[in-house]
């Protein structure tokens, strides 16, 4: 590795959330101290919001680390819970008795004693809670009932909801106005500018040991915030590879030729980026597909040929994935996806109405798709599709979700688009079939080149 060569104790770009290398600065620590004030002055409910990989759990982390002792802490990590299986979790985390045959009341009126139990011994108890995007609107009902847990002057509870901007949206539902109501305090993470990311690495590198003059200047700092958005887990990513290619051809000092091949679509790279090739990118994805499905039960290939065409096809689906911010997993299921989503289409009346969420990049599908489908009945999620969205900037694919509601006007069709709006973490509207098909019809396949169908 490249420890020895920079003078290196440690690595300094895991992408793991370690407090030694905890950046205090872009207001990460005053973020931090506020959270501790607002919970030891007794405010029942705070939230906290940023992107993916902007610091939210590290920060989270910091502030259980700092959590006076009396506090008894609840972790959260996987918020998609049944309200009675949350209730159900807190309860077990606390040591509290659960039966298999509890009900809500039972839990509740147990879990009422021990925190006024815990209260009188000067103890508090609070919860820390992870992907809160990801609760579904009775979870958060259940979390607004266990706020009004409290004595004459003191919350019994206090929780903290640290979610992507999805739980921002989600909130502005009316179906829990009482919840949002309830909120003391809110906080945004805010990614890194510029000079930010400059500090930021350099810190880190002096954290894991290097004695030099800053490597990271501030024109290589402005091509990492450019390639990553200034979100801290990306910066690490990108930065851990630039040393090694450093390291590699023997250079001490970071130079932006070893951006290359690190970066494949870069700005330059974006800005001539045609649908032609997005399109072949997606056919790539479907290739692999079908490899897969060819060579799952047979023997390994005694031709040279066809590994190394294999490998150099999923390369270049896992390069083009990177650059969307998407899993390759989840670039092929969305590829499978639009083209289910034109079969379905052809099999439709035109005047069927379907709920049609809002474009959103493509580096946020791996958690709207799964955030949708988690909160979808079983019954439901085979009537969930997708669609590459054919008016996006190419250097920035965007998708949309597309649901069949199964129901044809009034509440019943509201209502659903409304709970898909909550589900997907933005806007929606009722569409003919017809409108989404002549959408389908303005993209690539149709001016004669295949995405994948």
């Amino acid at each position: 590795m490249y420890c020895s060569f920079f003078g290196l104790k440690k690595l300094p770009f895991k992408i793991s959330p370690d407090l030694t290398f905890f950046y205090k600065q872009a207001a990460r620590d005053e973020i931090a101290q506020a959270l501790l004030f607002s919970i030891e002055r007794g405010d029942g409910i705070i939230t906290v919001t940023g992107e993916v990989g902007v610091g939210k759990t590290t920060l989270l982390r910091l502030l259980s680390d700092r959590l006076p002792a009396n506090y008894i802490q609840v972790y959260i990590s996987s918020p998609t819970l049944s309200d009675k299986a949350l209730l159900t979790f807190i309860c077990t985390e606390l040591s509290i008795p659960v039966n298999p045959e509890d009900g809500k009341p039972e839990l509740m009126t147990r879990l009422s004693r021990f925190l006024i139990d815990e209260y009188r011994q000067n103890r508090r108890v609070v919860m820390l809670i992870d992907e809160a995007q990801a609760m579904t609107l009775d979870a958060l009902e259940e979390l607004r009932l266990l706020g009004n847990l409290e004595t004459e002057e003191d919350k019994l509870l206090q929780m903290v909801l640290f979610g992507q901007p999805e739980l921002d949206v989600t909130l502005q539902d009316p179906r829990v106005r009482p919840f949002k109501d309830r909120v003391a305090n809110h906080f945004t993470i805010q990614p890194l500018d510029d000079d930010e990311v400059m500090h930021y690495l350099n810190y880190r590198m002096r954290v894991a040991g290097y004695m030099q003059a800053d490597l990271f200047s501030l024109s290589i700092a402005k091509r990492i915030r450019q390639a990553t958005g200034g979100l801290p887990r990306s910066i690490n990513l990108l930065a851990d590879k630039l040393l090694m290619v450093a390291f590699s051809k023997g250079d001490a000092r970071l130079k932006a030729s070893h951006f290359k091949g690190l970066v494949p679509q870069s700005n330059k790279i974006r800005s001539r980026l045609t649908w032609g090739l997005v399109a072949s990118f997606m056919v790539v994805a479907v290739v692999v597909v079908l490899w897969f499905a060819d060579k799952a039960n047979s023997d390994i290939p005694t031709d040279t040929t066809e590994p190394v065409a294999w490998w150099q096809a999923t390369q270049q689906l896992a390069d083009t994935a990177a650059h969307f911010g998407v899993s390759s997993q989840r670039l092929v299921q969305l590829t499978d996806m639009d083209r289910e989503t034109r079969r379905f289409l052809r099999t439709q009346s035109a005047s069927k109405p379907l709920i049609l969420v809002s474009a959103m990049p493509l580096r946020r599908f791996d958690n709207v798709y799964s955030n949708v489908l988690n909160g979808l009945d079983v019954a439901n999620r085979a009537h969930l599709f997708a669609v590459v969205d054919a008016q996006s900037d190419p250097s920035d694919i965007q998708f949309r979700l597309l649901y069949d509601p199964r129901a044809e006007a009034g509440s019943v069709l509201r209502n659903k688009q409304i709970d898909l709006q909550t589900l997907s973490g933005a806007e929606s509207r009722i569409v003919s079939v017809s409108s989404v098909a002549e959408m389908i019809a303005r993209s690539p396949k149709e001016r004669g080149v295949s995405a994948g169908s």
